[in-house]
């Protein structure tokens, strides 16, 4: 899944960010992220968790960066590491988090209509 992804992303930029009641999806023109556990933003030495004074202002800073790389370990956590000083997302994709009510997040690809879920 990370080589679909990388090969999907990379060099694709953030084209919109929307805040919906309980998740948040992603936007890259014809291919999204909707993520049910809030991602932590990096930002250069610092870090922004939901919730967090400045969360959603940084969130929307990524709309126009570019995907450099994305890091994906199962179980894990997903990283989508966008071009400027360290900026990425990082998503904890551990099926024990407490936070998990039904998937972790979806991946959904408009232009060959095929999609992914991590639970």
């Amino acid at each position: 899944m990370e080589d679909v992804l990388r090969k999907k992303l990379i060099g694709e930029q953030l084209s919109s960010v929307e805040f919906v009641q309980d998740y948040l999806q992603i936007h890259f023109d014809g291919r999204n992220f909707i993520f049910y556990i809030w991602p932590i933003i990096n930002w250069d030495s610092f870090s922004f968790e939901f919730g967090q004074p400045l969360y959603r202002d940084k969130l929307c800073e990524l709309i126009g960066m570019t995907v450099k790389d994305i890091s994906l370990k199962e179980k894990e956590g997903l990283d989508i590491i966008f071009n400027g000083i360290n900026v990425f997302l990082k998503v904890n994709l551990d099926p024990n988090n407490a936070d998990i009510v039904s998937e972790i997040a979806l991946f959904n690809d408009t232009i060959d209509k095929s999609w992914a879920v991590f639970e």
